[in-house]
């Protein structure tokens, strides 16, 4: 009985969807036709200047719509290129013979090679997480060869590097 009453209130929603979706069509063919029979009537009429002067303004519409589509296009290609778009995973044993793979180095870049390594390492007793800062294909770290091949792996397909020469570390965590 839940199951038919799920069906039916999905059968519903589909159905009213199907109606708004048909009304904006509507509205879409009225406006169309409209403007094709104030476009008819003027060609009846002899009135080729302002029929000459509608289809005008029109194309200056559409030109302005693109113009304007356009630069969105531009600023959303912009917007994208410094979202988190290359993943790279490894996998590794922190203290080999312990506890198996349970540390990883996870490196989460955007295309201008900005971004950070992740770096979590587990072993008995103890747990550590770090985060490496990584701009413009320079790491601010070293990095240990397990984060730069997250790095890698990161990257691959892309021709792009990511360097590991950066600041030592300031001292050694015990």
């Amino acid at each position: 009985m839940q199951a038919e009453l799920i069906v039916a209130i999905v059968a519903l929603v589909v159905a009213v969807l199907a109606l708004a979706w048909a009304l904006a069509l509507s509205q879409r063919v009225r406006a169309l036709t409209g403007a094709r029979n104030e476009l008819g009537r003027m060609a009846v009429a002899g009135d080729f200047g302002g029929l000459a002067e509608a289809i005008k303004a029109r194309l200056d519409e559409l030109a302005a719509e693109d113009g304007r589509l356009a630069a969105e296009d531009a600023a959303l290609a912009e917007r994208i290129g410094h979202a988190v778009r290359h993943l790279g995973l490894v996998r590794f044993d922190a203290l080999p013979g312990d506890v198996g793979e349970n540390s990883f180095a996870l490196a989460m870049l955007d295309d201008h090679v900005t971004g950070f390594v992740l770096t979590s390492m587990y072993g008995r007793g103890a747990y550590r997480l770090y985060a490496k800062p990584v701009t413009g294909g320079a790491a601010e770290l070293v990095l240990t060869p397990e984060e730069s091949e997250a790095c890698a792996r990161a990257l691959r397909g892309t021709s792009l590097t990511v360097s590991s020469e950066g600041r030592a570390r300031r001292g050694t965590l015990g």
